[in-house]
């Protein structure tokens, strides 16, 4: 590319000798077969030589055109439909239009830009000093911005009160180049069509603004690579397609979408009875096929319904499970301490002879008894635990499997020794911890 970008600076040099006159035939206008200066013969070979086809229309049908296409309409003398372009753009496609005095100037309003037609252009520079041919530059990051630099203009138009678009090329009073993105589809617009013929297409800023734009609207991933080329008087006819095709989609969703189109251009709702029968009976068949590979060759094992019965979750607070999980050093310190409380609750029923004096014995009176029985000690010891062991929950809640109660380790010793002190003073020593305790659920 950069030996190519060379040569097109030393070509340029004679790029525009001519440019200021009438074309010596006007049919050659924008001819992608024509080697003459005004046509468009390298924009064909550079679009070839990077992998995409051309193909010129006499007529387009916008139903025709798939996500396979880029359409390029050059200096149209038909009127562009505004809202077709813009269906058409919204459902997925891929369109340049390159205008400067054409039929495209109510095209471009609808793709939010307004054309303007200027007897000369603003320019800080021009080509060799000739007011016809101002130098535009490239603006912003814009991927259709990048390594362009300067673009040699020819007689352009401008475009302004650009919106929902994004400028890539602008001179001092307006854009030249602008692109965006509408729905799920990408337009570039372009005020001077001539940037793409013969002698423009020999300075290397042309040529790097082509190369992107074709970049661009492929999408980097090889898909729309056919380029319908409409220029000058060519009709177009029909209705862009509801859906073209979605970037962000996958090969199914695309598989879908392309499925669609080729049903309803075969008009699939218009069957007649038999083949809709015929077509029924297909899908049973094949219905029936799929059952039948389906279904298992051997019979599996008697099914007896066991995995419909209910199996009781074990209880954490049972003795086997307590050992068990002492022996893997792991266990719920929630369980033990309703363990110690329980213990505890059976003390202190014994001395008052009240059931469950904790919950129902205020602090006060079951204090004030215990040290009236047992001494102060004991009535101290009993409030130092008194609320801790009443906050606890039940030992079939702290026990159940889907308990998500806990107790750090820390609280549970101090808690033991607590309860310890208590029992002693009444008379009721609690066994001292193994050496190996539970580790903290």
């Amino acid at each position: 590319m950069r030996r190519v970008l060379a040569i097109s600076c030393v070509l340029a040099l004679t790029a525009l000798p001519a440019a200021g006159a009438p074309p010596t035939d006007p049919a050659l206008e924008y001819d992608p077969s024509s080697q003459a200066w005004n046509g468009m013969a390298s924009f064909v070979g550079l679009a070839e030589g990077m992998g995409f086809s051309v193909t010129p229309v006499s007529s387009l049908e916008w139903g025709d055109i798939s996500a396979d296409d880029i359409l390029f309409l050059v200096f149209p003398l038909k009127r562009v439909e505004p809202q077709k372009l813009a269906a058409f753009v919204a459902a997925g496609g891929n369109v340049v239009i390159a205008d400067d005095f054409g039929d495209g100037k109510e095209a471009m309003q609808s793709m939010g830009m307004l054309r303007v037609e200027v007897e000369q252009a603003k320019s800080s520079r021009f080509y060799e000093g000739r007011t016809f041919a101002p130098i535009a530059n490239a603006r912003g990051e814009h991927p259709l911005a990048k390594d362009v630099g300067d673009v040699v203009t020819n007689h352009p138009s401008l475009m302004t009160n650009i919106e929902g678009a994004t400028t890539i090329v602008a001179l001092d009073d307006g854009a030249i180049v602008v692109a965006g993105e509408r729905g799920s589809g990408r337009f570039v617009a372009i005020s001077d069509p001539s940037i793409l013929i013969n002698r423009m297409l020999q300075f290397p800023g042309n040529v790097q603004l082509t190369s992107n734009v074709l970049n661009w609207l492929d999408r980097g991933n090889r898909r729309a690579r056919h380029i319908i080329l409409l220029r000058g008087d060519v009709p177009m006819f029909g209705e862009p397609r509801p859906y073209i095709d979605d970037a962000h989609a996958g090969y199914v969703s695309r598989s879908i979408g392309d499925l669609n189109f080729w049903l309803s251009e075969r008009r699939a709702w218009l069957l007649t009875p038999t083949a809709m029968k015929a077509l029924a009976a297909s899908l049973a068949a094949a219905l029936l096929l799929l059952a039948m590979l389906a279904l298992p060759v051997r019979r599996g094992p008697k099914i007896d319904g066991a995995w419909l019965r209910f199996i009781r979750p074990a209880r954490r607070d049972e003795a086997h499970a307590l050992v068990a999980a002492a022996d893997k050093n792991q266990g719920s310190n929630l369980v033990l301490a309703c363990i110690l409380r329980d213990m505890v609750q059976r003390l202190l029923a014994d001395l008052t002879g009240k059931s469950e004096p904790l919950y129902t014995v205020p602090e006060t009176q079951l204090v004030a008894e215990l040290s009236k029985a047992k001494g102060t000690a004991a009535g101290v010891a009993l409030t130092r635990v008194y609320r801790r062991l009443r906050a606890l929950p039940s030992r079939g809640q702290a026990a159940a499997p889907w308990s998500a109660g806990h107790l750090a380790r820390r609280e549970f010793d101090t808690l033991y020794k607590d309860v310890a002190e208590l029992c002693r003073t009444l008379g009721a020593d609690v066994p001292a911890p193994a050496p190996t305790v539970l580790q903290e659920a």
